[in-house]
């Protein structure tokens, strides 16, 4: 398998996941990536919009086949892909913040969003959106002003976007082959994930629920491990994380 083996650019399109969920469906090859200058209903979690405008940032979704052994590890491998590329370019890794946002001293940098098409006993095909901050300048958007950052606010430089994939490309190969071959990548990703030690509010998507406790640890599968205050432990597979006072 060969990540960009094949990249479908679009000048402008509604959403990178919805156009390579169609490729996907016709039998497009694992690897396939669709990127665009800019998508009029790009969504981040929870189906919220990322504020890109056009031409400034990177925007892509790319096509995976995994076995469903292999599903759990590449929310793992796309993190880690990115903050190995935020490294290349500015000198300094990204950090993860639990389960898929990738930061920069506390401010939001990229997002993922993975979506899986699944039948009774196996992965049909999985979509990775990535959303990574090229050359934004937050304060023009005041929404987000405090909260966000860009290569191009770290690096006080304009940074090339089609540079940019090729290493995002490059990095995420390398963590693909390792799950292939199983060798594990979970101490890797904890490694940078900064969550871990803090108190945190965790808002539970399927129950719309939050319980409030200390990230204790992740486990193999990426689950987070939250202690709460009468010392049970919650174990979540998803949801939204932020720190708690």
């Amino acid at each position: 398998m060969h990540i960009g083996s094949s990249i479908h650019y679009l000048n402008t399109t509604g959403s990178t996941m919805d156009d390579c969920r169609e490729l996907a469906l016709e039998g497009e090859n694992e690897g396939t990536i669709v990127t665009t200058d800019y998508q009029g209903i790009g969504r981040g979690r929870f189906n919220r919009k990322w504020i890109s405008p056009p031409g400034e940032n990177l925007q892509l979704s790319i096509l995976m086949r995994p076995s469903i052994d292999h599903l759990p590890y590449l929310n793992m491998a796309s993190a880690l892909a990115i903050s190995d590329t935020v490294n290349s370019l500015v000198g300094k890794e990204g950090e993860i913040k639990w389960p898929n946002d990738v930061e920069f001293e506390g401010k939001k940098l990229a997002g993922m969003l993975i979506e899986t098409d699944m039948s009774t006993t196996k992965v049909n095909f999985t979509i990775i959106g990535i959303g990574l901050n090229v050359n934004l300048d937050p304060s023009e958007h005041p929404s987000i002003n405090n909260k966000s950052t860009s290569l191009m606010k770290i690096a006080d430089r304009k940074i090339s976007r089609a540079i940019t994939l090729t290493l995002f490309i490059k990095h995420l190969q390398k963590y693909c082959d390792l799950i292939q071959k199983d060798i594990p990548i979970t101490e890797q990703w904890v490694s940078r994930i900064t969550t871990l030690g803090k108190n945190v509010r965790l808002r539970l998507i399927e129950s719309r629920s939050e319980v409030y406790g200390l990230a204790e640890s992740v486990n193999e599968d990426g689950s987070l491990n939250i202690r709460l205050s009468d010392n049970e432990l919650v174990v979540a597979n998803a949801g939204e994380v932020t720190l708690s006072d």
